[in-house]
Order: structure tokens, then C-alpha cells, then sequence
């Protein structure tokens, strides 16, 4: 008897998570809805506009394509803006995957969530699945708010925590991206060396959903490179290997940065159990890099 082809509904698709996913699931020849706000993606993939907090919308597409695996990226990703528009925040990083529930439910749907390391505080770092999340910002907040939706109302989900993604790619906006661009123009960056981070490259994020679906794994694992690194060293390592000017780069605290939202100092996260589970195979910043 064959299995049923997977119909993948993905959404958030003009993010950077949503690109490079679409660019990796496309060079596997995997089929998919991509859906967001405002295409101005490649006319490559099959698109329709999807407002996630919108329920008739999501009703009426999820009703039109009939997804079994729906991958949801979308999400407010800017710390700062969180938290001066909290609400705003609440309806897209929590609320909106209400919309997603009956249908999932009645339709025996696979829910794969991406999370962030940040529903943890970052006071001890090292963070495994089972540790208590207690979010110190509102993205965390609602972050966390939308992981115990998941959880409560569907058992055929995979939430996958992560870190501070990065990809190679200069056209998509992301850290790395951002670091390298403002470098070659010159100007002068204050970076943290008191927060440490799992940072994760942004294909080894997509190998994990391609195989969460081929091996309909549910739960909660986090993703990222496993190795703890400070955003200052995470930067001196970018400088490093893209021959930028070091002298660009002011070492700071955070205090000093007098940012709107606070950050948790280590959200570290270990991965044991994805690689141990997924066969999780983690690259590592330096690796990329060169």
C-alpha cells in the first residue's frame, strides 16, 4: 500500500527561516504551499497570502490545500519591537497558533513550531528540554505562551527550541548577514561579551524539519550547534574569517547597551537528545566559515 503523500503548508515563508527553508526543501524536489504576508519572494514556489492571526483566512487556505504537515515560522523575531508593542506580539507569536488547532486536530496534522531559546531566564545556561522556562522579555513570553497552546491541544506536534540563526547567504537578513554588511561599510559595532548563545546554522535547522517529517518525530527537542559561544566571540569569529577589521569592534557589557528588552545571559542549549533521537548531526560556526 503506498503512504500518503505529505502535503507541506509552510508558514512565515518571507522570513529568513521561511526562505532558506523553501531554497532547502525545493533542492530536495519536496513539493509545498508557502504562505505569508506581501510576497516578494521567488515566484518559484506555489505562494498564497496567509495572515496567521487571522482565523477565517487560515480557515479558508487550510480548508482550500488540506496540509498534513504544517511547519510554523512565522513569528515577530525583533526583541525590542516585542516588547514596546506587546500586543501586536501576544497576537502573532502566541495567539495565532489557536487558528491552526481544530484544523490539526480533526485532521490528525503534524504541527511542527519553531521556539527560541529565550523562554529561559539564561541564569544557569546548559538548558535541556525538561528545564523550567521562565522568560525574562515578552518575546520570550509569548514564545513560551505558544509552546503550552501546542502542547495542551494537539499530540501530533514537534517544537524545536533554537538559537540566534545564521546563514552564509547575504541577500537574507540575518546576524551574520547583518554583522558582514555593516563591517564592509565601515562602521563601528558594540558587542556583548557577557551573553552566551547556542548559535544555529540555519540549514542544519531545515535537515532537522525535513527529518522530523520523514520520520514522524513528534515532542519537544532543542536545535542548534551545541557549542556555547559569547556574542562577542561569535563576532571576533565572523571578523576572523571574512578578513574584516577587528579594530571596528567595541567589546562591551550589557549594561552598557541600555537595550529596551531584556536578554537572558546564558540560553545555552544542549542538544543530547536531538542528536541522540534525530541523529542530529550539528555543524559549528567555524566550520561555516571557512
Amino acid at each position: 500500500m503506498k503512504s500518503k503523500k505529505n502535503k507541506i503548508l509552510i508558514t512565515g515563508s518571507n522570513g529568513f527561516l521561511g526562505q532558506s527553508l523553501q531554497h532547502f526543501l525545493s533542492s530536495k524536489k519536496i513539493d509545498f504551499l508557502a504562505t505569508g504576508r506581501l510576497n516578494f519572494i521567488s515566484q518559484d514556489y506555489l505562494y498564497i497570502d496567509l495572515d496567521v492571526e487571522s482565523r477565517v483566512n487560515c480557515e479558508t487556505v487550510l480548508k482550500a490545500y488540506k496540509p498534513n504537515i504544517i511547519i510554523n515560522t512565522a513569528a515577530l523575531t525583533n526583541v525590542d519591537e516585542c516588547e514596546q508593542n506587546k500586543q501586536n506580539s501576544l497576537s502573532v507569536n502566541a495567539n495565532s497558533v489557536l487558528n491552526f488547532m481544530s484544523y490539526c486536530k480533526d485532521n490528525h496534522t503534524h504541527f511542527i513550531h519553531i521556539s527560541t531559546d529565550f523562554v529561559f531566564d539564561g541564569s544557569k545556561g546548559s538548558y535541556v528540554e525538561e528545564d523550567h522556562c521562565n522568560p525574562i522579555n515578552h518575546y520570550g513570553f509569548c514564545k513560551y505562551q505558544a509552546e503550552k497552546i501546542i502542547m495542551k491541544n494537539l499530540s501530533s506536534y514537534t517544537i524545536l527550541r533554537t538559537s540566534l540563526i545564521y546563514g552564509l547567504d547575504q541577500k537574507l537578513n540575518n546576524f551574520v548577514s547583518r554583522v558582514i554588511n555593516k563591517l564592509q561599510k565601515n562602521i563601528t559595532l558594540n558587542i556583548v561579551d557577557d551573553q552566551y548563545r547556542t548559535p544555529t546554522f540555519v540549514n542544519d535547522l531545515s535537515e532537522v524539519i525535513l527529518k522530523v517529517i520523514q520520520t514522524n518525530r513528534y515532542g519537544l527537542y532543542h536545535i542548534s550547534s551545541g557549542e556555547i559561544l559569547s556574542i562577542y566571540d561569535i563576532v571576533c569569529n565572523i571578523v576572523k574569517y571574512c578578513g574584516l577589521d577587528i579594530n571596528l569592534i567595541n567589546r562591551i557589557k550589557s549594561t552598557e547597551l541600555n537595550q529596551i528588552a531584556l536578554r537572558p545571559l546564558n540560553s545555552s542549549l544542549i542538544i543530547n537528545k536531538a542528536i541522540n533521537e534525530l541523529d542530529f548531526q550539528p555543524t559549528t560556526l567555524n566550520n561555516i566559515l571557512k
